[in-house]
């Protein structure tokens, strides 16, 4: 059953009630005002006590989803939730930006050569010893540009930007519940994965030590001895012999003997430039995606997190998973989320009244997606109102013809008809809708998961078929919304 957050007027958590009717009229009579919708949270506009029952927070950490849980002394839950997190999109986006960054450099860099050629400063050869670099850098055209990476500095604490993420999306999410409720206690279950256990559950002592890889420099020199250098494919054993990922590292194999395979170079050439080939090897050798990712998230953030809890809340303590397990199966309830997070809180007794609990569900929405600093578009050639041209020369990918290809075709005294529009920085979209944001269409409250057009997505509908002219927007995009 759901329930009303109260918040007292000096902004600390109430106990939350079931006393509807009292809650309508204090709002009705103006001495109460809505703070959210969902969940209903109300804010007191006159002074009351605040006593209040000591609450547990049960939280079940995950890199995709997040499970919690407050219970009263007696059992009764208070709240419920799981949160959906975007863990895997900002490893996607942190590709991206690098292949934005990667093209914008590039640009600046060809735009420096060809100043350099019309200024007659341009050089052939030139060798420059870099800071940083152990060797000469051979520049050609023009010297090198400061390096990047001799100005960052890393913190004592460091996380990789998807660790980040997911340490502070765990903090913002715990903030958000103590801000309508008076947690007194949490109960945290401590996720620490062992992943050679996981390959191997029977090692042990000196197993740790005595790995399959025992004796090889490198997954290339493991994957080769394992072949007995010979091609997987076509079968011979002279040449040269190369190491190939059955699924590649950008679309997600990982760097593993199980997704490594021994080709020749005429065999290894044909499997990056054929799709045929390269399917037929995948048919016969299954390689897999990266694994233990999110345990690998998990063991990096956990001693942080524990310790920011500890600073937060008075008292603090750790559970583990196997006994989270262990009271699932003795209660026989599903697998979810927030019922592992209330049994990481459950202090014993009879079996917990769950059945007819309905949790909240959260879902991580990006806030922020500066494209006019990442993307560039590209320069195009009109003659009149029609584009014959795309950049002066194809990029990768590119299916348009570019301006080389145009004065190949047709006569270079097509150049004279030619009106050219710069590249450029996109701008903002002057939408005043974003993504997570709530909104209100045909008289019912929709969260919006995307655009088409003119056009909104929402949580829930499969088409993108809602006019954003007949939406208006209720509550911006906070970053963790209830759906």
């Amino acid at each position: 059953m759901y329930q009303v957050y109260v918040i007292s007027q000096s902004g600390k958590p109430l106990m939350p009630t079931i006393r509807f009717g009292k809650v309508r009229k204090l709002l009705k009579s103006g001495k109460a005002e809505v703070i959210s919708r969902k969940p209903f949270v109300i804010k007191l506009l006159y002074e009351t006590s605040e006593i209040v029952q000591p609450l547990t927070l049960g939280i079940d950490p995950g890199a995709n989803t997040i499970g919690v849980s407050v219970r009263k002394e007696d059992g009764g839950i208070v709240f419920a939730a799981e949160l959906e997190t975007r863990t895997l999109e900002v490893t996607e986006n942190m590709t991206e930006r690098k292949a934005h960054r990667m093209a914008r450099r590039r640009n600046s860099r060809e735009k420096q050569k060809r100043r350099a050629k019309k200024n007659n400063t341009a050089f052939e050869k030139k060798e420059y010893q870099i800071k940083g670099c152990e060797k000469p850098i051979t520049c050609k055209l023009i010297k090198p540009g400061r390096i990047k990476f001799l100005s960052r500095a890393r913190e004592d604490k460091w996380f990789a930007p998807t660790c980040r993420h997911l340490f502070n999306t765990h903090i913002n999410f715990i903030k958000k519940i103590s801000k309508i409720l008076p947690i007194a206690k949490v109960i945290v279950e401590y996720s620490k994965f062992d992943i050679h256990k996981i390959d191997n559950p029977d090692v042990k002592g000196k197993g740790y030590q005595n790995g399959r890889m025992k004796g090889s420099t490198n997954v290339t020199e493991y994957t080769l001895c394992r072949d007995q250098h010979t091609c997987q494919l076509c079968k011979k054993k002279t040449g040269e012999m190369q190491v190939h990922h059955v699924i590649w590292l950008r679309n997600g194999g990982s760097d593993t003997p199980e997704n490594t395979v021994t080709l020749c170079e005429s065999c290894h050439s044909n499997v990056h430039t054929k799709p045929k080939i390269n399917q037929k090897l995948k048919e016969m050798f299954e390689g897999i995606k990266k694994r233990y990712v999110h345990a690998t998230i998990l063991n990096s953030i956990m001693p942080a997190f524990l310790e920011w809890l500890e600073r937060e809340f008075n008292y603090v303590s750790i559970t583990y998973g196997y006994e989270t397990k262990d009271k699932r199966r003795e209660f026989k309830f599903p697998k979810a989320h927030w019922i592992d997070a209330y049994l990481i809180s459950w202090n014993g007794g009879g079996p917990p009244d769950i059945q007819n609990y309905q949790p909240y569900q959260f879902k991580q929405f990006r806030r922020h997606n500066r494209a006019n600093i990442k993307r560039q578009e590209d320069r195009k050639y009109y003659i009149g109102k029609t584009k014959v041209a795309v950049n002066r020369r194809k990029r990768t990918a590119q299916e348009f013809d570019s301006l080389k290809d145009l004065v190949v075709s047709k006569d270079c005294s097509i150049l004279n008809l030619l009106t050219v529009k710069s590249a450029s920085r996109p701008k903002r979209s002057k939408c005043k809708i974003g993504m997570g944001d709530i909104v209100l269409f045909d008289k019912e409250i929709q969260v919006v998961k995307g655009f088409m057009g003119s056009y909104l997505g929402f949580i829930g509908k499969e088409k993108y078929n809602h006019s954003i002219k007949q939406s208006e927007c209720l509550i911006k995009n906070c970053g963790i919304v209830c759906l």
